[in-house]
């Protein structure tokens, strides 16, 4: 799976290209910051904005506007 690292004002981020899932978060030190994945929960940080779970009809309507 393809990662992107970005670096910036001390601290680095890393995210794989399906999804965008940001995986690693790290400050100066190098100290990870995010939870790596382990067998309680195979995740990292799921993108979960603006709602979780599904929509009724698939429709998201804010301010007057269907999406």
């Amino acid at each position: 799976m393809e990662q992107v690292t970005l670096h910036a004002d001390g601290i680095s981020a890393t995210v794989v290209g399906q999804g965008a899932e940001l995986v690693s978060l790290r400050d100066g030190d190098g100290t990870e910051l995010l939870w790596q994945a382990g067998p309680e929960w195979r995740r990292h940080s799921p993108v979960l904005f603006p709602i979780v779970g599904r929509l009724k009809g698939d429709q998201l309507r804010h301010r007057g506007q269907t999406y």
